[in-house]
């Protein structure tokens, strides 16, 4: 059996990818609180910026019912990767 090598992670090696984090996405949202949800979400985002780690915001069919990306992401990450999807909701694209 061969030894398994753990290297913690850091934050030089590491990024945040935020997915769909949209208005009409968050209100679907049926495990947690929608508002809880999102405060989650946002200290997420907090610690993202505060140990400056790289973040991509991404989001899927803005102009559907996806709604926008949450004010609160774009203004944190004002110059962050935005990775606008169109069309049919598909991780993979």
């Amino acid at each position: 059996m061969t030894a398994f090598n753990y290297n913690r992670l850091n934050k030089d090696d590491a990024a945040v990818l935020l997915v769909d984090h949209q208005a009409g996405l968050l209100s679907l949202v049926r495990d947690i609180e929608p508002d809880r949800f999102k405060n989650n979400v946002l200290a997420l985002a907090d610690l993202a910026k505060f140990f400056n780690l790289p973040t991509i915001l991404t989001t899927s069919f803005e102009q559907g019912p996806n709604g926008p990306l949450v004010p609160e992401l774009k203004a944190l990450f004002p110059d962050a990767p935005y990775i606008a999807r169109p069309g049919q909701i598909n991780a993979w694209d």
